[in-house]
């Protein structure tokens, strides 16, 4: 799995390197997801940071793919109790959407993302277990420029299905900075 990883990282950083437009992101994210009955859960922001690069197909089409670390928290409260545990769960992640280029600063993309489980903790004691991996949600979204390295990007994804032990639907907004390098 490890030789896999670095397999995959060393391909999509020298691919970067050929790329019509390529960034760096940061940002944060609302999180939010679903848990079994008896609990409940609530949103949490988390953060995410990474390389991006936009390879044109043809005229205004390209895939948008890069290098994310994300954290995706969720705090799960026991609705019998009333204890609270804030789980976190990390992800190495590998997005690729079909971009859309309506001019060169802005556009929008969509498609998924393979999101492959680091670590997770939990606190109070909790423990999370049974760790999907690799979870695929889909994404959606929009980036723009407003200075000729400097701008943004706005984002919804939506992971349906089972997270780990418990947890599910994981879905998040967020916005990122994007540094781009042309």
């Amino acid at each position: 799995m490890n030789k896999l990883l670095i397999s995959l990282m060393t391909l999509c950083l020298a691919s970067f390197a050929q790329a019509a437009d390529f960034g760096v992101e940061v940002g944060f994210r609302q999180q939010s997801g679903s848990v079994d009955s008896g609990f409940s859960a609530q949103s949490q922001m988390g953060y995410q940071v990474g390389a991006v690069g936009v390879f044109p197909i043809s005229g205004a089409l390209g895939v948008r793919t890069g290098l994310m670390y994300v954290n995706r928290p969720l705090v799960v409260k026991n609705d019998a109790t009333g204890d609270d545990s804030k789980v976190t769960l990390n992800y190495f992640e590998i997005p690729a959407a079909l971009s859309y280029a309506f001019e060169d600063y802005a556009s929008v993309f969509g498609g998924v993302a393979l999101s492959m489980h680091l670590d997770g903790n939990a606190s109070n004691g909790a423990r999370v277990t049974d760790e999907k991996s690799p979870i695929v949600p889909l994404i959606v979204g929009a980036s723009f420029k407003f200075a000729p390295q400097l701008g943004g990007t706005l984002f919804f994804e939506s992971g349906s299905g089972d997270v780990a032990d418990g947890l599910k639907n994981y879905r998040a907004v967020g916005a990122n900075l994007l540094i781009s390098f042309e």
